[in-house]
């Protein structure tokens, strides 16, 4: 009988409970400003850090928000408090999103006391409606004037139609992490709509931070995908409050934080993917071999966002076909050694077809958590993570606006 593919595990820590808030030197404020569909809900935020360094990524979308341009300008620095919105995008609305914006920051930075250039912008929901000013600027005073532990109401806010709160909270020697993140739809980030915040005591500098935060994206963030569109808005940042420990790439605890915060990362991640639109199962696909880690996260990103695939996991059909497809049409090479696994269950071996259990694999698919593996030549280990694709995606998105 042959066994199944072993691979290194994930990064994974114990996680505390707790919220964004819950981090020294993090304050966050929350108001209700009428943006989304449903007006009783909150939908503006205020994050606020004060003199605390921030590093980030935003969407590589050539069609990027006013808010996304405004932010990757600042980044990384200095900035004390970053403003968001759910329900409106701001994007795709020319120089008046841009004066948008600008009105934004400088009504929270005239609240908090500090110049515009520390307030960081991020807007989600609907792309190419003006943004409605005459409530945004109201609630985002209001937020900025209210600041406490308001976590958990703030990772609720920042959500469009997610079904779940995604946060994460966690210690590592002697380093406080939270963090929150939204997303379920568009969602293919090349840093959906996709935002996400962490928050950590350190003391860190921002030339420091930018490298750790850019490259722990490429494993997280960059790993995921739900429906391959990538957003205007995407948008991954990391606020350091310096109430902690100083710390920097020659420090003896530079590696357990780095460390921490890809665990914080991965565990938004994860949790956007497992809240696709209409989703099932969270699909977590691991490829070892090829030159590099950036090969094996191309080649396992290439099966997770095939349709095909997607739509056959939803229907439990362990369709081995559609992963070659996907590897071959990505330009995967080697694939007549391709070694490959489905929810456990060995289904190739060196590129041969074995006489696979098809019903233990489909009965596997059922899982809330599917996994495939596969096994090339080379030394790269890559993840990706997704999720199945179904009906109700199409419905949800069919409706998006309504």
């Amino acid at each position: 009988m042959t066994p199944p593919l072993t691979f290194p595990p994930r990064p994974a820590l114990p996680l505390t409970g707790g919220s964004w808030s819950d981090v020294p030197g993090a304050q966050c404020g929350v108001a209700k400003g009428r943006i989304k569909l449903r007006a009783d809900r909150d939908d503006v935020v205020v994050l606020f850090t004060p003199g605390g360094s921030v590093a980030g990524v935003t969407t590589l979308s050539t069609a990027a928000a006013a808010p996304c341009r405004w932010t990757r300008d600042r980044l990384p620095g200095r900035a004390s408090a970053v403003v968001i919105n759910s329900g409106n995008a701001n994007a795709a609305t020319g120089r008046q999103g841009e004066a948008d914006t600008l009105a934004t920051a400088q009504a929270v930075a005239e609240v908090l006391g500090i110049s515009a250039d520390e307030v960081l912008v991020c807007s989600t929901g609907v792309i190419g409606q003006p943004m409605p000013m005459d409530r945004l600027l109201p609630a985002a005073r209001e937020a900025a004037a209210n600041l406490g532990d308001h976590g958990h109401r703030a990772a609720r806010a920042i959500l469009t139609t997610d079904l779940v709160v995604k946060e994460v909270s966690l210690d590592v020697d002697g380093v406080r992490f939270g963090g929150m993140a939204k997303g379920s739809g568009m969602i293919h980030p090349n840093m959906a709509t996709m935002l996400g915040f962490i928050a950590c005591d350190a003391k860190v500098a921002p030339e420091h931070l930018q490298p750790l935060v850019a490259a722990i994206c490429d494993r997280t963030f960059n790993a995921i995908t739900v429906d391959g569109d990538t957003s205007t808005n995407d948008t991954f940042l990391v606020q350091c409050t310096g109430h902690g420990k100083a710390l920097s790439p020659e420090s003896p605890g530079w590696a357990s934080f780095a460390f921490g915060l890809e665990v914080a990362a991965l565990e938004l991640a994860r949790a956007i993917a497992r809240d696709g639109e209409g989703a099932t199962s969270l699909v977590e696909v691991v490829v070892m071999g090829l030159e590099d880690d950036a090969q094996a996260r191309h080649a396992a990103r290439s099966i997770v966002r095939s349709n095909l695939l997607k739509s056959a996991i939803h229907g439990r059909d362990p369709n081995w076909g559609r992963i070659v497809g996907a590897l071959g049409a990505a330009g995967v090479p080697h694939l007549d050694v391709l070694d490959l696994d489905i929810a456990g269950v060995p289904v190739m071996r060196g590129g041969q077809v074995l006489n696979w259990d098809e019903a233990a694999a489909s009965a596997g698919l059922r899982s809330a958590d599917v996994q495939i593996t596969a096994r090339l030549p080379g030394v790269g280990l890559g993840r990706a993570y997704g999720c199945d694709l179904s009906a109700e995606y199409v419905k949800i998105n069919a409706d998006y606006r309504s």
